[in-house]
């Protein structure tokens, strides 16, 4: 969530969203390519093609995630973000031929309240409502892309060790980022506009995010459940950017209190909505 929010600050200090998606995957080619060189172990090559699948599926989740950053709240964005654990246990049921228990459906109607209240901001400007529900547009979109990434992966990685398979799948996904260059800010942009160290910082804390929840995902699969963890960094989302909104220069810190309570209040029904969805997942 910290990672987050420091992105939020470089991109709002003028950085592009298309810098944070290629250094976040760079670090995570440069990690994982490095462990599976240092172990010498990575899967055969027939495997290749489906580990390079994956790792556009997760290209695709972090372009929508860096974009709902740049148009949004981080109090707006990251309780959205939320639904994937709904959106996992939905897929998973399918792709496996299970039905889908009540549960997971009162979540999904507790989610969609929880994401009226978040963008219910009272009287605002037309511009502002576009915006609005473009960063929640963008944000369902992010956690889409990476249900099926998550779901994929599981499936995927299932016969071979996360040593193995995630240094082709981030390699990948890094190699893939490289379109990204013609849009990506110079060190010296960066520099300029004093965002260095909230990127770099952002990024990093993102990447070794990402590192935790896709190795526990290539290890021992159980998407559903490593994702009701996950899930929680909504709650997380809108109390830390109203906690340090004026320290981040953030627009939180510019809303009415009663908006703020209601963006809570939506982030409170999601989590809940994603504890209902244990005893489904």
């Amino acid at each position: 969530m910290l990672g987050m929010m420091l992105v939020k600050e470089a991109i709002r200090r003028g950085a592009s969203p298309w810098t944070g998606t290629f250094l976040g995957n760079l670090w995570l080619a440069v990690i994982w390519v490095g462990v599976g060189v240092v172990r010498g172990e990575v899967i055969p090559l027939e495997v290749w093609t489906a580990a390079g699948v994956v790792g556009g599926l997760f290209l695709l989740g972090q372009v929508f995630t860096y974009l709902a950053f740049q148009y949004g709240d981080v109090s707006v964005a990251t309780p959205v973000f939320g639904v994937k654990v709904l959106l996992v246990a939905v897929l998973t049921a399918v792709a496996t031929s299970t039905a889908v228990p009540a549960a997971v459906w009162a979540g999904g109607a507790m989610a969609s309240a929880g994401i009226v209240l978040i963008q219910w901001a009272g009287p605002q400007s037309r511009g502002d409502r576009r915006r609005q529900w473009l960063t929640i547009l963008l944000a369902f979109s992010a956690a889409f892309s990476l249900t099926v990434f998550d779901v994929a992966l599981q499936a995927w990685a299932r016969d071979w060790s996360g040593y193995a398979f995630l240094p082709v799948l981030f390699g990948s996904a890094g190699l893939l980022s490289c379109g990204l260059l013609p849009f990506v800010d110079s060190p010296r942009r960066i520099a300029e506009i004093g965002a260095t160290k909230w990127m770099l910082g952002g990024t990093l804390l993102m990447a070794a995010q990402a590192t935790g929840m896709c190795f526990s995902l290539a290890e021992f699969g159980d998407a559903p459940r490593v994702n009701i963890v996950y899930a929680l960094r909504g709650l997380w989302g809108v109390i830390l950017a109203w906690l340090f909104a004026r320290q981040f220069g953030a627009a939180e810190a510019f809303l009415e209190r009663a908006v703020m309570i209601r963006r809570l209040l939506g982030a409170i029904l999601l989590t809940a909505a994603v504890l209902l969805a244990i005893g489904a997942a």
